[in-house]
């Protein structure tokens, strides 16, 4: 069952705020005059009025008991009553009450739940509900809002949740047996021996599943292809879980995640083989996430190399350079002091050639020629030739396809891959290489047309590098990855685009065709830029323009903080007292209850003891970075290392953690000390350098911060509110990670 805490319910705060009391009970005119007409005495008018203003807010009638005080008397003054005017209703002696839950109802268009077909309109909006979704809670929700909708009185929380609880039942029963009759007997076999050890090996194979992406190294490209391949060899079981909604699958697989080979051998069969099946579908699609990610690390590492060595070959060719334009003066002085073309000719080819050989001269000039521009293509190969059998297995092991209309580079892949055993340089092919530069272009085809046409090396560099970027661009995809995607299939259809389109444009106060989007545009950015000139001179100590017209940053300077500031900071540190992170955390949670959020995978209700307490423990523990080992050393031989590390695979996830924390941030928006600071409007960006555990994806060195780690990057409005934040690897510049923020 679950607690009405964890779910959208309506029911009363616990405080409130004169504000939301106003604005939320005041009656109108129109309801006012509608109490007067259906009542006779004050205090049933009051109760009417009440009534019908707690229905507005919950959707269904409460407790009398548990109406605040609050809002009667707030009525009570809305609508001119005496002040001796009670609330209250006699049930055992006068139908009044019902009476007025009859006129409610049918003041504001509302449809009784008992008497109606309402129990089987909250039954099939469960049903339709749990179809897609995994956790009783959003079943709940999603049930309500369906009630909402339909103008349907909200039944009782318990009658709402034992609904729910029986389709959700039966649903996901449902779901296991028709997994496991997808099932044939060698797969449900296959999948057994995955929870059995032999005695060699420490650990079952059903570990090595969730086994994680390292370091984009060589060794563990090689090692991340044969898990995959031993995946494959496992099964394909995506016709297995066809139909079934994504959110279930990822629910499914995380709960598989925090299990391990005992654990599911206490599940019934129908349970653990659906667990099982979407876990290896799951790690299927992850592990080819990873592999092309680290296809795009480990190339743009090349190619970070290739650059490097060009960098390091210019720098020792600067003697060589300064040289050669000694003799092209020298050249230049014979010239113009010389009267006879002959007698200059003899003084010139003295001065280049003393000893009569032009030849090192011409090599000279071809050795800087070679690498006087950017171009360090010619360089790639002596740095890709180790990772040449691994980049073009991977390239093999992966299925790609295109996005866009153009298939020339898969064309050329597939040219690359035939011909990769081949031992010689040259070989003949008919290759479009329409998609490339011009710069590649010359490195792939011969110039002298005597003998074949096309450099195997730089083909194979050529197309792997234009696949990194058209990976990174989305018009190159990855089949069964995720994050590689075809992006085409997460769009809306283009009519469902242009049924919501007017909506979307009227929240944002957009015109809805394109004439006058245009000129919407065009006014919005020619205000915009109005602005920033007038506001110019009043930032010249921040920017200033250059000489190309273009703004240039200056460096801020520090002001000096003043003695008054100092002293004013001292008084108030003295006058306030200590206060233990642990006590914060607990008056949060007696306020706002957010580690409701928090439970078994699951969605059931935590079974285990002191939930709440054990809860804001292990966010302590782990926010703090100390890890529940040593968290537990300081905190008495009541709490384990074992309490807190399985709340934090069991009942914690990334989703649950960024809800509550959501949560938190909106209840703080609400206080007046973040209002003093801004309206939230204008973000700042900021990164934050951090030192990871080496052997993983995220980490990278960082030209900046001159080591390795990855970088937490954040935007961060005037209220000072992190309204964006993402972990990025240090390969990836932060404006790639730049979503839509309200104004910069």
């Amino acid at each position: 069952m679950a607690t009405v805490e964890r779910t959208a319910y309506p029911r009363f705060p616990k405080v409130f705020s004169l504000k939301e009391l106003r604005a939320c009970y005041t009656p109108s005119a129109e309801e006012l005059d509608w109490a007067t007409r259906s009542t006779r005495g004050q205090e049933s008018r009051l109760g009417l009025l009440v009534l019908l203003k707690v229905f507005q807010q919950l959707h269904h009638f409460p407790n009398l008991d548990t109406i605040p005080a609050s809002v009667p008397e707030l009525v009570r003054i809305s609508a001119g009553l005496n002040p001796g005017t009670k609330f209250g209703y006699d049930r055992k002696v006068s139908p009044t009450l019902f009476r007025h839950y009859t006129a409610v109802r049918e003041f504001l268009g509302i449809q009784a739940y008992l008497g109606t077909d309402a129990n089987e309109v909250t039954i099939r909006a469960a049903r339709d509900a749990a179809e897609t979704m995994d956790q009783p809670v959003d079943i709940i929700n999603a049930t309500i809002d369906a009630l909402v909708l339909r103008q349907i009185e909200l039944p009782s929380f318990s009658t709402l949740d034992a609904i729910v609880e029986q389709v959700h039942a039966r649903t996901q029963t449902a779901l296991f047996r028709r997994i496991r009759r997808r099932l044939s007997e060698d797969e449900q076999q296959r999948l057994d021996r995955l929870l059995t050890r032999d005695l060699a090996s420490r650990q079952t194979a059903y570990h090595n599943i969730k086994r994680h992406a390292l370091r984009p190294s060589r060794k563990h490209l090689t090692l991340l292809i044969e898990h995959l391949t031993w995946l494959d060899t496992i099964g394909d079981f995506s016709k297995t879980v066809a139909g079934v909604p994504a959110s279930k699958l990822r629910s499914l697989a995380s709960q598989a995640m925090s299990l391990d080979a005992a654990n599911l051998k206490e599940i019934l069969p129908e349970k653990r083989y659906t667990l099982m099946v979407t876990l290896l579908n799951q790690m299927r699609v992850r592990v080819r996430d990873d592999l092309a990610e680290m296809f795009i690390r480990r190339m743009s590492a090349i190619h970070k190399r290739a650059r490097e060595e060009l960098e390091q070959i210019q720098s020792r060719r600067r003697a060589q350079m300064e040289k050669l334009v000694a003799l092209l003066d020298g050249v230049v002085q014979i010239v113009a002091e010389g009267e006879d073309d002959a007698q200059i000719g003899v003084e010139v080819r003295r001065l280049l050639a003393p000893s009569g050989d032009l030849e090192p001269l011409r090599e000279s000039c071809a050795e800087v020629r070679a690498f006087s521009g950017n171009n360090y293509l010619p360089l790639l190969w002596r740095h890709f030739r180790p990772h040449r059998s691994v980049m073009l297995r991977l390239a093999e092991v992966l299925k790609w396809q295109s996005t866009s209309q153009s298939c020339t580079l898969l064309a050329a892949l597939a040219e690359v891959l035939k011909n990769a055993a081949l031992h010689r340089e040259w070989f003949a092919a008919d290759v479009d290489l329409s998609f490339a530069s011009e710069r590649w272009r010359k490195l792939v085809h011969r110039s002298d047309n005597l003998g074949p046409g096309i450099n195997r090396r730089y083909l194979e560099l050529c197309v792997l590098s234009h696949m990194v970027g058209e990976l990174r661009s989305g018009d190159l995809c990855v089949v069964g990855s995720d994050a590689f995607a075809d992006y085409r299939l997460h769009l809306l259809p283009w009519r469902e685009c242009e049924r919501r389109l007017p909506d979307y444009c009227a929240k944002l106060e957009m015109p809805t065709n394109a004439q006058d989007f245009v000129a919407h545009l065009r006014q919005w950015l020619a205000a915009t830029a109005q602005n920033l000139d007038d506001s110019f001179p009043d930032k010249r100590q921040h920017v200033t323009i250059g000489r190309n017209g273009e703004p240039v940053l200056r460096r801020t300077v520090a002001k000096e903080i003043p003695a008054s500031a100092l002293a004013l900071q001292q008084a108030l540190i003295r006058h306030m007292p200590n206060r233990n992170l642990l006590d914060v955390l607990a008056n949060i949670e007696h306020w706002t209850h957010f580690t409701r959020h928090f439970g078994p995978l699951s969605g059931s209700d935590p079974k285990i003891r002191h939930a709440a307490e054990r809860y804001l423990l292990t966010i302590f523990a782990m926010g703090c970075n100390l890890g529940p080992t040593q968290a537990a050393r300081h905190m008495g031989e009541r709490v384990t290392p074992h309490m807190m590390s399985f709340v934090n695979r069991r009942h914690m996830s990334l989703e649950r953690l960024e809800t509550a924390q959501r949560e938190l941030i909106e209840l703080y928006l609400q206080l007046d000390l973040p209002k003093h600071w801004g309206d939230g409007k204008t973000v700042a960006s900021d990164g934050t350098q951090y030192d990871f555990y080496d052997n993983n994806l995220l980490t990278g060195y960082h030209f900046r911060y001159r080591k390795k780690g990855a970088v937490a990057y954040r935007h961060v409005a005037d209220n000072y509110i992190a309204v964006f934040r993402h972990f990025i690897p240090f390969p990836y510049t932060e404006v790639m990670t730049l979503p839509a923020v309200p104004e910069w």
